[in-house]
């Protein structure tokens, strides 16, 4: 959900247009929308937009660019698996940390939320990017990169979801 609210602010492009501003105001929507729900089960959740905007800011000002957002600019599917679990796998530890420094306060076992993030990232992306290329390439509309990475996100969200549920099971830190 807070993917498709943070698309009213930044447009999906290419590695080279979607960096720091970008990935800080994506996140503040994304970020915004998972503390309201954490918040329910979390003292400092608050703490947790601040990680995560922080998190994307650094991933968006690297030479990655706000990866959440970005098209690859080939439509071949093996760079694309790749570079998704590469890249994602990157983004995934990034973020993992940025959020692990939050969640190791308050959660048991907190440590495990970086590989759920590193595993969702780097399984969301190549697979969001791989269904975008396919159905870019079959429809020649770039639409389907947002249905690409609406999947991705949608798969980050399952996997990093069910380790979170897991993860506030077992709380006290």
């Amino acid at each position: 959900m807070g993917f498709l609210v943070s698309l009213l602010w930044v447009e999906i492009g290419d590695r080279t247009d979607i960096r720091l501003v970008e990935g800080t105001i994506g996140a503040s929507a994304i970020a915004f929308s998972q503390a309201l729900v954490l918040r329910q089960h979390l003292a400092i959740a608050w703490w947790w937009i601040l990680a995560s905007i922080l998190s994307w800011a650094l991933i968006g000002g690297s030479g990655m660019g706000a990866i959440g957002w970005v098209a690859p600019g080939t439509l071949l599917s093996e760079p694309r698996i790749i570079f998704g679990v590469l890249n994602g796998t990157i983004v995934g530890t990034m973020l993992g940390l940025g959020q692990w420094l939050v969640l190791r306060q308050q959660v048991k076992k907190a440590w495990m939320w970086i590989l759920a993030n590193v595993a969702g990232w780097a399984i969301g992306l190549s697979i969001g990017w791989t269904v975008g290329g396919i159905l870019r390439q079959t429809t020649r509309l770039f639409f389907s990169e947002l249905i690409g990475l609406t999947l991705a996100w949608v798969v980050v969200a399952g996997i990093t979801g069910v380790a979170l549920v897991v993860l506030l099971r077992g709380k006290p830190a």
